[in-house]
């Protein structure tokens, strides 16, 4: 089955990917700033650092995709740039592009966040449209 996109998808997936990226920016600044202050573990660290993710992408999704249709795949879509275009940011910042078997994970992870959050964004609309 072929998916049809029109400008405005192209839009709705960009606004879902720039607000992603703004919301993790944010919130990774202010958990840096925690972490600073805190003796926080590695491994909260990193629970943390994921739950940052689909807290970005959900509100990322949710807020971009308005049209009601394709929201699997635009989520999808979100995810997947997400995820490719804040490695690429964050490696910048930390001057390493180091890839390991978690990137792999981070993937796949933020590629089922953002089908799980595109589904929820049209559900989410067609429900205020209903009522």
């Amino acid at each position: 089955m072929a998916v049809k996109l029109n400008k405005k998808d192209f839009f709705e997936i960009f606004k879902g990917v720039i607000f992603s990226l703004i919301i993790s920016v944010l919130t990774v600044i202010v958990f840096a700033i925690i972490v600073k202050f805190a003796n926080l573990s590695s491994k909260t660290v990193e629970i943390v650092n994921i739950a940052l993710k689909i807290i970005s992408i959900l509100v990322g999704t949710l807020l971009a995709v308005g049209s009601g249709r394709q929201g699997l795949f635009k989520g999808g879509i979100i995810g997947l740039l997400f995820v490719l275009v804040s490695y690429l940011m964050f490696s910048l910042i930390n001057g390493s592009f180091s890839v390991n078997p978690l990137t792999a994970f981070d993937v796949i992870f933020c590629l089922v966040a953002g089908l799980l959050s595109g589904v929820f964004a049209v559900n989410v609309r067609k429900g205020k449209e209903s009522a």
